[in-house]
């Protein structure tokens, strides 16, 4: 796991450390941890290291946190950012730009603790992978990155957000590969849907954000609505940012 720490003040950066260190330490985690004291060499960093969590002060001398964070989305949409700030008056700029948190300097340890808490299980979401066979060879796929799968003429198709991988096995034997991930959504006969990959649903069918749409059984649809209006108010009150 790599760390970056953005932040002008020197004595802010080593308080990060210590308690990123007892973090690690409470939680049997390996972190690298670089840290930067300006924008600049931060951003040229990004072309060669890939972060999964940035901790960013809002005030940079020449540019912003907020700046960087865009940025920071640019080069990787899944690294989470932690904005480490005196002031509360750019909370709503760092929802913007989907901050995981939003620290208020001096916070306490606990604080830390919490974001910390939630980082991780997001990086676990992502990090999460199944096994199919693919013809003669195995293929792994990481969770994160099927929006729906379905069933054709024995084959079960698992549609990612790159292309479709077809496995010869019943939809019964596939099923429980995914049955631990809440956001999958049995919404209708052999077929299920990432509810992370949900852009809106009408009466009979989900819109995809990649424009597909998916179909709501009538003996499902009460149960299927119900379950993901559950699911997105769950993960945006915890502050959990979808793809």
């Amino acid at each position: 796991m790599t760390t970056a720490l953005v932040d002008d003040s020197g004595s802010d950066i080593e308080l990060l450390r210590r308690d990123l260190s007892r973090y690690c330490n409470e939680h049997n985690i390996h972190m690298n941890i670089e840290s930067f004291s300006e924008g600049t060499a931060f951003l040229k960093s990004l072309r060669h290291t890939v972060y999964d969590l940035v901790f960013l002060d809002i005030y940079l001398g020449h540019t912003t946190g907020i700046q960087l964070a865009r940025r920071v989305q640019e080069a990787d949409p899944k690294c989470q950012i932690i904005f480490t700030t005196v002031s509360r008056e750019h909370a709503v700029s760092a929802y913007r730009v989907h901050a995981l948190d939003y620290l208020v300097k001096p916070y306490c340890y606990a604080d830390l603790s919490d974001a910390l808490d939630r980082f991780e299980q997001i990086a676990a979401r992502f990090a999460r992978y199944i096994e199919l066979k693919e013809g003669r060879y195995y293929t792994r796929v990481l969770v994160s990155d099927i929006v729906y799968t379905d069933y054709s003429n024995h084959y079960i198709q698992v549609h990612t957000t790159d292309c479709v991988i077809r496995s010869h096995m019943s939809f019964d034997a596939f099923l429980p590969m995914l049955a631990p991930y809440a956001n999958f959504l049995h919404c209708c006969r052999n077929c299920m849907v990432n509810m992370d990959y949900i852009e809106s649903f009408g009466q009979k069918e989900f819109l995809l954000k990649n424009g597909e749409r998916i179909q709501i059984a009538a003996a499902r649809r009460r149960d299927a609505v119900q379950k993901y209006a559950d699911y997105i108010f769950d993960h945006y009150s915890k502050g959990v940012i979808l793809p």
